[in-house]
């Protein structure tokens, strides 16, 4: 209200100046002529706009001495001050990357592997000898040719029906002995047996000849030679598994007495038996 009542005056006394400007201007103009017209206008259009800066100067300075502030500054003061600095937003900590932990690896328990210790040596195997069998009616000589006639047959694929057709063929031949010929001198080099034949060149357990084409006399000499040649020859007989003992024994030999070789196949048995036995 204050304001209003200062600026109504303010502005009353511009227009009672520029009013009283505009009379005596007018006194002083009303002989003047009329291009003089237009110069006493701007006159008192200058001497208002004077009059009204001054008067607006001072309602401004009235204004601002006045005890009366404005409602909408008392509301800004009243206000409280909205320049708050808002919280500078603290970044929050870098994150440090702790350094990465390994899972332990366990260790690798290299177990060492027991030593071996190196067998010990087998006891070295003496020699085997021929099967030793028991018969009665023959000595150890016999017995042991017997044994290389039927371990040899084995070794051919024979089975006992062979063997019994070798043993009684060497028995009724040479009594189961590696005799040796005097007619071939050559046959004691061979052998160590006491008994001896003199049927041409007949040598050996078989009494094989060597001119009839059975072999050499250092072969025929031999046990498992001379049996090995018989069996041999005996493979070749067709139907021999057929035929007695005797027969097959003469198919192979050709005696000149084909019915002695069997009155040893009993015997032939007993010795097949107690090889078996003893095996």
């Amino acid at each position: 209200m204050q304001i209003r009542k200062i600026i109504e005056g303010v502005t009353g006394s511009v227009r009672s100046a520029a009013a009283g400007i505009s009379q005596r201007s007018s006194r002083f103009f009303t002989d003047s002529e009329g291009e003089h017209h237009r110069i006493r206008r701007l006159a008192v259009v200058g001497t208002a706009a004077a009059v009204f800066t001054v008067s607006g100067a001072t309602a401004a300075w009235a204004i601002s001495n006045s005890g009366e502030q404005a409602p909408v500054a008392e509301v800004a003061a009243e206000a409280p001050v909205g320049t708050t600095e808002a919280p500078v937003a603290t970044k929050a900590p870098a994150t440090t990357k702790s350094p990465a932990t390994k899972e332990p690896v366990p260790e690798q328990t290299t177990e060492e592997a027991p030593v071996e210790e190196p067998a010990a040596p087998e006891p070295e195997k003496e020699p085997t000898g021929p099967v030793d069998i028991e018969v009665a009616d023959l000595d150890d000589e016999q017995e042991a040719n017997a044994v290389t006639i039927i371990e040899t047959g084995k070794e051919l694929g024979f089975d006992e029906q062979g063997w019994a057709v070798a043993l009684a063929t060497a028995m009724q031949e040479a009594k189961l002995y590696n005799a040796a010929s005097e007619a071939v001198p050559e046959s004691f080099d061979y052998t160590d047996s006491e008994v001896t034949y003199s049927d041409h060149d007949s040598v050996g357990l078989f009494q094989q000849r060597t001119s009839m084409g059975w072999g050499s006399v250092e072969e025929l000499m031999d046990p498992a030679t001379s049996a090995s040649k018989f069996y041999n020859t005996l493979a070749e007989v067709d139907g021999w598994q057929s035929m007695s003992i005797a027969s097959a024994a003469q198919a192979v030999q050709v005696s000149a007495f084909p019915d002695y070789y069997a009155q040893w196949e009993g015997l032939a048995y007993d010795i097949i038996d107690a090889y078996n036995s003893a095996g």
